[in-house]
């Protein structure tokens, strides 16, 4: 799924959350799902499993890790050289 879609999806059940009381189980390694309005995260890599915040994901370390290494590219809409 898109960066975008997710980003709708993920506004879409912030709403039916909050205004429809609704509560999901949401299986996902995206970091824009998991970082949900009141999400609560459980690491499944964990032994014991164990919940954790956002950015104490490996899946979203490396993402940001990415994304430090090529920050001057969408920064400069790619024109600067590393």
């Amino acid at each position: 799924m898109s960066p975008k879609m997710q980003l709708e999806l993920k506004a879409m059940l912030e709403q039916m959350a909050r205004y429809c009381g609704c509560q999901f189980i949401i299986a996902t390694h995206s970091p824009f799902l998991l970082a949900l309005e009141g999400a609560r995260i459980y690491d499944l890599d964990a032994d014991p499993v164990d919940m954790k915040k956002l950015w104490e994901l490996e899946n979203t370390k490396l993402y940001a890790s990415f994304f430090r290494k090529y920050r001057a590219f969408f920064e400069n809409d790619g024109t600067q050289d590393k």
